[in-house]
């Protein structure tokens, strides 16, 4: 049979319609938040006054205005003037969004423990976390502190007492000196030496890795979580099962960029200690911020494979 232009322009015409119409039902099917999520982001964007569609791509973008500067640590960013009636809202909208309260793993055994690198103080609370998950039955074959190349902040880093737990509070000023971390890697060894766990679980094999810093136009740019990853990755660990440790609020943005990073064959759980109530409202929205677009990378990732299929 022979078409004639036009009747072949409204068979692609209608192929086109066909495939936009699938992919959408699919992703409709496969949303990236629920609906109850989406209702409590929407919320807390109006608590905060930030103008926003309720629509999930509208919203992500909204949030981004937290994000911190490009080389700014988050100790460095100031807080947003909330009323306290505000925060108390604010808290309680990204508690419903999982970036607050405690979370446990389902499982009771994995291949790998991931310990994620920050502060000294903060690796050392996120590693006796993990003890404490030993102690309540959790086992893991290895453990893999993920760290960077960050240089050591010594009010931040406390680095007076990590060396002092780990040569001895009557070391002299010079062996203190010498035994001083100059990096997130070195200080993430020390936090080890000097943390008290069972006898049973120092037998457990551990690993350091660290991303290099990179040189961005005038200056020194740290590695993140998906480069700490990756370099534990080049590795070509075994695929197993894998609980990444962390502290709220950073367990969803980290859990996401491992998933996305993962190779083949692994599985993940995450955990995470409370986070403090004290903490700058700043932080948890960054949090926030950077989960969603990490998410949102992955959801139009996976839309353009599933319009490829189709």
């Amino acid at each position: 049979m022979n078409f004639s232009s036009y009747q072949r322009y409204k068979l692609q015409l209608s192929g086109l319609l066909l495939t936009l119409f699938l992919t959408a039902k699919t992703l409709a099917a496969d949303p990236a938040l629920s609906q109850q999520q989406l209702d409590t982001l929407s919320a807390l964007l109006s608590e905060t006054g930030t103008p926003h569609k309720k629509e999930f791509n509208s919203m992500v973008e909204a949030t981004q205005q937290w994000r911190r500067k490009p080389g700014q640590e988050r100790w460095e960013v100031a807080d947003l003037n909330f009323s306290a009636e505000q925060k108390k809202k604010v808290r309680k909208y990204l508690a419903a969004l999982g970036l607050i309260n405690q979370l446990k793993p389902n499982k009771k055994q994995f291949d790998y423990a991931l310990l994620l690198g920050a502060t000294a103080p903060r690796m050392k609370s996120r590693f006796q976390h993990l003890i404490t998950l030993w102690k309540e039955g959790v086992r893991f074959d290895r453990i893999i502190f993920l760290s960077g190349e960050r240089p050591i902040n010594d009010d931040i880093d406390m680095t007076e007492e990590l060396v002092s737990e780990v040569i001895g509070k009557e070391a002299s000023r010079d062996k203190k000196q010498k035994a001083r971390p100059t990096t997130e890697k070195e200080a993430a060894r020390m936090v080890y030496m000097s943390t008290e766990m069972p006898d049973d679980m120092q037998n457990i094999p551990v690993e350091f890795f660290s991303s290099s810093r990179t040189w961005r136009v005038d200056r020194w740019q740290r590695g993140n979580t998906r480069d700490s990853f990756k370099s534990w990755a080049k590795s070509n660990p075994r695929p197993g099962s894998a609980l990444i440790v962390s502290n709220q609020p950073h367990l969803l943005y980290q859990q996401e960029v491992i998933r996305q990073e993962l190779p083949q064959g692994f599985i993940t759980e995450g955990t995470a200690q409370q986070a403090d109530p004290d903490s700058q409202i700043i932080m948890t929205l960054d949090a926030l911020a950077l989960w969603l677009h990490n998410l949102q990378i992955r959801t139009a990732q996976k839309a353009g494979q599933q319009a490829d299929r189709l």
